[in-house]
């Protein structure tokens, strides 16, 4: 009877001592798993961020002309002062003869343009005229951020 009994008990032990071990291994085979993939969210692109920099360089550079159209009809009665903001002026675009295209109307998707002109002669214009009769419309730029094109449109 001592007999069966340490055979139950060494039985017992062996049985629980195997259920254990089975447990342990069931528990380093779930941390060893791959996790299930989960499904995100799909989420809108952001833009690149150099598109980020073209936007806010174009922004920079229309509030800098406009600054500069202003600074020059304000300054129309000093002959040097206006001078000296067309020299600064021209300072953004790319020669001297960069084209300026200055919407009259828009019909149907098409522009009608006054006669065409220059900066130079645009500028020399607003000195002369005391006041900006247009906005910025669009404007084209060469690869180190030169204006190459300008085209503005009546206000």
């Amino acid at each position: 009877m001592k007999k069966s009994i340490f055979r139950m008990s060494t039985l017992g032990l062996l049985l629980i001592g195997g259920l254990m071990a089975c447990k342990s291994n069931k528990k380093v085979a779930e941390a060893t798993e791959p996790a299930p993939k989960v499904e995100l969210e799909t989420k809108k692109p952001e833009p690149p961020k150099a598109e980020i920099k073209t936007k806010t360089a174009k922004e920079e550079t229309t509030q800098q002309l406009n600054n500069y159209f202003n600074a020059i009809v304000a300054s129309s009665g000093n002959a040097t002062t206006a001078n000296r903001n067309i020299s600064e002026a021209q300072s953004l675009f790319a020669s001297p003869e960069v084209p300026v295209l200055i919407i009259i109307s828009q019909y149907d998707g098409e522009n009608d343009y006054d006669e065409p002109t220059n900066i130079t002669q645009y500028l020399h214009y607003l000195k002369d005229k005391g006041k900006n009769l247009n906005n910025i419309h669009d404007f084209k730029t060469d690869a180190n951020g030169k204006i190459t094109e300008l085209e503005l449109i009546r206000k």
